[in-house]
């Protein structure tokens, strides 16, 4: 922690297939007063250096295959770990003067919160984009709870021919296992599948919202309701809820498919258009 010279809204870091950005903060049921919330998300937007956690979400990125609940585990459990050993400076932040009453080691970790992290899709907003998503990761303490934004742009590697080739094949395939090519080939195939899995999950989430907001607009036209349609574009959140986590689950053998489909006759007539 240092006076003004933390990692502001806006830091990034990036890797070979990854970018990440420190996007803010929120301070969700503080039992404190508003204005202790709002000092709590000054600091650590000003003071607190994020790098640190940025680097351990980009080796989890590293190894993200398709399952967000993986990645998800996998981050948390590094967080953990990391608060338990390295991640003093954040608990001492919060609690500088429970941390100088510690007295045994029982007594440290009581003062470790529990991790959730979420990979959540951008529908609607400024940062939408088909190869961005959004990373909460929220620390739960007793009184209240921090939640760190970031969001994470997956890079399009385009660097050579084979990877250029791997892409086009990545999109009709589910799996480079599947393929009579050389073995060095099917590791950049099994790449660029992944590559477009993550951006058809964009365009099936899209093409979800798209239709929940047709049938509300369908029911308030029935129902006679004369409210205004920007109440219902309202409706587009930032990113899609957990039942949506479920959908996907219950629809697993079918939305690889169908999300592939939507995101190639969607490139195909935009290829026609111009």
């Amino acid at each position: 922690l240092s006076f003004n010279q933390g990692t502001k809204p806006g830091f990034q870091k990036t890797t070979e297939k990854f970018e990440v950005c420190f996007e803010g903060i929120e301070c969700e049921n503080a039992e404190h007063a508003e204005n202790w919330a709002n000092n709590v998300k000054i600091k650590f937007e000003t003071c607190y250096n994020w790098s640190q956690i940025i680097e351990l979400t980009l080796g989890s990125l590293e190894s993200f295959y398709d399952d967000a609940s993986d990645f998800e585990d996998d981050l948390q459990d590094e967080i953990k770990d990391w608060l338990a050993v390295d991640g003093w400076g954040l608990l001492f932040t919060l609690f500088p003067f429970e941390i100088y009453r510690i007295r045994n080691e029982s007594e440290a970790r009581g003062l470790i919160p529990r991790v959730e992290v979420k990979l959540l899709r951008i529908i609607g907003g400024l940062k939408e984009h088909k190869r961005r998503k959004m990373i909460h990761i929220k620390f739960n303490f007793s009184k209240f709870k921090l939640i760190a934004k970031f969001s994470v742009d997956k890079k399009r590697l385009r660097r050579t021919l084979a990877e250029i080739a791997a892409e086009v094949v990545g999109q009709m395939v589910e799996d480079s296992e599947d393929l009579e090519i050389p073995e060095t080939l099917k590791e950049v195939v099994s790449d660029k599948i992944v590559d477009a899995n993550w951006v058809a999950d964009y365009w099936w989430a899209k093409f979800k919202q798209s239709r929940r907001i047709d049938e509300k607009k369908s029911k308030r036209i029935n129902s006679g309701d004369d409210s205004m349609d920007d109440a219902i574009e309202k409706s587009v959140t930032i990113s899609v809820q957990d039942d949506d986590r479920q959908d996907n689950v219950q629809d697993a053998a079918s939305f690889g498919v169908i999300a592939r489909v939507y995101n190639r006759v969607r490139n195909l007539l935009f290829r026609l258009r111009s």
